[in-house]
C-alpha cells in the first residue's frame, strides 16, 4: 500500500470519529438554510451553521474552498448571502473551533438557483386526493428538450427547506414515489430539472400540485377525473331541464294566444245578420217587415187578415210588385213605442226594368 492511500484511508477513518480535546469531545457541526435551500435567482439566503454553546469561531465553505470566519459566543453563526449569479451555486459546509482543535466538517448542503431554464410539467397518479396506505408516483417531465445531456430532477415540497428526492438521468422524465402515504405527506408538491454537470443551473418550479389524504379505506376515494365528470354531467343535466321548461312554456303560450284569437273571431262573425235592404230601392217605413221576393203579402183592413199570395213573372208580365200597408197595424199595431207620428201611407207602384 503506498502511503498515499494510506493517509487518505487514516484520514477517513479520522473523520468518522468524534474529535477529543481538552474539555471532551467534540461532535460534528451542522449546517442548514433559510428559507430553503432552493433559491430563485436574485433572491437572499442566510446559512446557520451550529455548534456547542460557549466562546466559538465558525468557518464557511464552499466547495473546498475557505469563505468566511465569524467569532461568536452564542451556538450558532448566521452566514448571509446574496444569490446575484451562478457564483452563489454550489455546495456549502461549516465547523466551528473551541480548544485547540477543529470540528468535523458538517454535511454539505446543496443550494440549488432556479431561474435558468423552463419550468417542467409535473403528474400524479393515481390522483391528487388518496387514502392511506396508498402508493403515489409524482412525474417530473421536460416538454423540450433543454440541450443538457445529463440532468438531476429534484422533488420539493413546500414548507421544507430542501429536496424530497433527487434522481438523475438521462432522460427528460423522472418519477417519484411515496410509498404508503400518510396524513402528513399532504401538501403542496413541485419539481425542477438543473444541470448534473458544469455550473448546476436549475429551472423554473412547476406548478404546485396539491396532494391530499383522506383516512378513508374501505370506500376508494373520488378521484379528480370522477369529480370532474360528475360536475360535467349535473351541469348537462341542468342545461337540458332548463331547456325543456323554457320550450314547454313557449308552447303553451302559443297555444293561450291561438285560443284568444279563435274566440275573438267567432264572436265577432256569430251576430244575427243584418236584413238585406228591399230590392225595389224604396226604405221600408216603420211597421213594414222585410219580405222575400217571392211573396207579396196582402193585408185585409176590413178582415184583419193575412192573405199570401206568390208573385211570379208569369203572372205579372209587366214585372210590377204591388205593395198595400196597412195603416192600422201602423197605428195599432206598434210594439215599440216612439215620439213621432207615424207619416200617412202612401201607395207607389214601381216599374222594375
Amino acid at each position: 500500500m503506498s502511503p498515499t492511500v494510506a493517509s487518505l484511508l487514516c484520514l477517513g477513518l479520522c473523520l468518522g470519529q468524534k474529535i477529543p480535546s481538552a474539555e471532551g469531545e467534540l461532535f460534528r457541526s451542522s449546517i442548514r438554510a433559510v428559507p430553503g435551500s432552493v433559491v430563485s435567482l436574485g433572491a437572499g439566503v442566510s446559512l446557520y451553521c451550529q455548534g456547542p454553546q460557549g466562546n466559538n469561531s465558525f468557518q464557511l465553505w464552499k466547495d473546498e474552498n475557505f469563505i468566511l470566519q465569524i467569532n461568536t459566543s452564542r451556538g450558532e453563526a448566521e452566514f448571509p448571502l446574496r444569490v446575484e449569479g451562478t457564483n452563489a451555486i454550489g455546495h456549502y459546509r461549516c465547523r466551528y473551533w473551541q480548544g485547540p482543535h477543529w470540528s468535523e466538517f458538517s454535511a454539505p448542503l446543496q443550494l440549488l438557483v432556479t431561474g435558468f431554464f423552463s419550468k417542467p410539467s409535473f403528474l400524479v397518479r393515481p390522483g391528487t386526493l388518496v387514502a392511506t396506505g396508498e402508493t403515489v408516483t409524482l412525474t417530473c417531465q421536460i416538454s423540450l428538450p433543454s440541450g443538457i445531456q445529463k440532468l438531476t430532477f429534484f422533488l420539493l415540497k413546500a414548507g421544507v427547506p430542501d429536496p424530497l428526492q433527487s434522481q438523475s438521468t438521462k432522460g427528460h422524465v423522472a418519477n417519484f414515489t411515496l410509498p404508503s402515504v400518510k396524513a402528513e405527506d399532504a401538501g403542496n408538491y413541485s419539481c425542477i430539472y438543473s444541470e448534473e454537470e458544469g455550473r448546476r443551473r436549475a429551472s423554473v418550479p412547476s406548478e404546485l400540485l396539491r396532494l391530499e389524504v383522506t383516512d378513508e379505506k374501505d370506500t376508494h376515494p373520488k378521484r379528480e377525473d370522477e369529480k370532474n365528470a360528475h360536475s360535467q354531467e349535473k351541469d348537462s343535466r341542468t342545461i337540458i331541464i332548463v331547456t325543456v321548461s323554457c320550450v314547454s312554456s313557449i308552447f303553451i303560450l302559443l297555444c293561450v294566444l291561438f285560443c284568444h284569437r279563435h274566440t275573438r273571431h267567432k264572436s265577432s262573425h256569430g251576430g244575427t245578420p243584418q236584413s238585406p235592404s228591399n230590392s225595389t230601392g224604396i226604405s221600408q217605413s216603420v211597421g213594414l217587415t222585410s219580405l222575400p221576393t217571392e211573396k207579396i203579402i196582402y193585408e185585409d183592413v176590413s178582415k184583419g187578415r193575412q192573405i199570401e199570395m206568390q208573385a211570379s213573372e208569369s203572372e205579372d208580365p209587366h214585372g210590377v210588385t204591388y205593395s198595400q200597408l196597412n195603416t192600422a197595424a201602423l197605428t195599432e199595431g206598434q210594439r215599440v213605442p216612439t215620439s213621432t207620428v207615424p207619416e200617412p201611407c202612401i201607395y207607389s207602384t214601381v216599374a222594375l226594368p
